[in-house]
């Protein structure tokens, strides 16, 4: 297996910049995922370290040798691509094994590795059909199967599962990652689903516009993200936001807006003193809004009541909307809530948990 290593990498098209001072490192056996909305250039970074488009500038290592000029054939890399790019005339085994036929292996060699790899993944059966008779799940195993095969140094992963429904790609993500595990292998996986980032990857990259947002852990990037953007892109639902100002009040230190005042906890004070007189945007997710109802303390200052827009019951919690000012805000409550439409309940804010971001852009976060 190898590492993959970006620096400084762009990409123009004309005077687009697609991709803009991409810098990343990927660790051997690491499983890092690039993700982010349609268009911010997760798909070109992958399809530039594939050798599938030319860099405009930097530099692309895999395993300590600098791959810019190397023809994609030449990389050591597999690709699985969205739309799984079968051969509809060859049976499964043919499509597995085409590209080891190309490179003039020995026949049993190649007999060898597609059955090994077509008994990871339980397609043997399938390996006489063609792909009009496999169903989406199958396709994406002998997509899947066809890298495996090569045996790369390094496996990407261009949206494998956005064709599949909602269930088959829950079943899928956990027989990639098993996959992962058992081969010991480098992936880098890009998807637009910020679920399928959390559960997956060991590092994800958060990328908008063509730019590198924020790369950590999974619960690090949630917990502590660094802009706003970061802050609503992860997580479902997403957080909510509004426009505070942080001022003194008799001694105490408060989070103002036009719906609120709340003193800022006291464990956040020292954090949070020094911009006193700011005005900022104050970001809390909708599991840190609670109906009172379940809980059996809280602090009373933090309570408000709001009027419920409407409720989305799906099943082990309930979704409330409701307004706070201008803004729309979501709380995510015990699903045994009495909350109705057009009726007020008392919402407990755990403002210990809220994120304040600067104003300006790139709004980043001043915690």
């Amino acid at each position: 297996m190898a590492s993959v290593k970006l620096k400084n990498v762009w990409k123009r098209f004309g005077k687009l910049e697609a991709v803009k001072n991409f810098t990343l490192d990927v660790e051997d056996k690491e499983f890092v995922v690039l993700v982010g909305p349609s268009g911010c250039g997760k798909s070109t970074t992958l399809r530039m370290i594939a050798g599938l488009e030319e860099i405009t500038e930097g530099t692309i290592e895999i395993g300590g040798k600098i791959v810019n000029k190397i023809p994609p054939k030449d990389r050591d890399i597999a690709m699985v691509f969205q739309n799984y790019a079968l051969y509809p005339h060859m049976n499964v085994f043919k499509n597995m094994a085409f590209g080891l036929m190309l490179r003039k292996f020995p026949r049993s060699e190649i007999e060898k590795r597609v059955k090994e790899a077509a008994e990871i993944l339980g397609i043997t059966e399938l390996l006489n059909r063609k792909p009009r008779e496999l169903s989406g799940g199958q396709r994406q195993r002998v997509a899947v199967g066809r890298a495996i095969v090569r045996k790369p140094a390094v496996f990407l992963f261009d949206e494998p599962l956005s064709n599949l429904d909602a269930k088959l790609r829950v079943q899928m993500r956990g027989e990639l990652l098993k996959l992962h595990h058992q081969l010991q292998t480098t992936v880098i996986y890009v998807t637009h689903d910020q679920i399928e980032a959390m559960t997956m990857g060991s590092k994800i990259v958060i990328m908008n516009s063509g730019n590198i947002m924020q790369v950590g852990n999974p619960i690090d990037v949630y917990d502590y993200p660094q802009n706003k953007f970061v802050a609503g892109f992860i997580g479902s639902p997403p957080m909510n936001f509004m426009d505070v100002e942080l001022v003194k009040e008799d001694s105490k230190l408060i989070i103002r807006s036009a719906a609120f005042s709340f003193p800022v906890p006291i464990e956040l004070v020292p954090k949070y003193e020094k911009y006193s007189g700011g005005r900022f945007i104050m970001g809390i997710r909708p599991e840190n809004i609670y109906d009172i109802e379940f809980l059996k303390e809280y602090s009373k200052e933090y309570v408000m009541d709001v009027n419920v827009e409407l409720t989305e019951p799906i099943g082990s919690v309930v979704y409330i909307q409701f307004q706070l000012g201008n803004n729309s805000f979501i709380a995510q409550v015990d699903s045994h809530t009495k909350a109705k439409r057009g009726k007020k309940i008392p919402l407990y804010f755990e403002m210990s948990k809220v994120h304040l971001f600067e104003s300006d852009p790139p709004h980043k976060s001043i915690g």
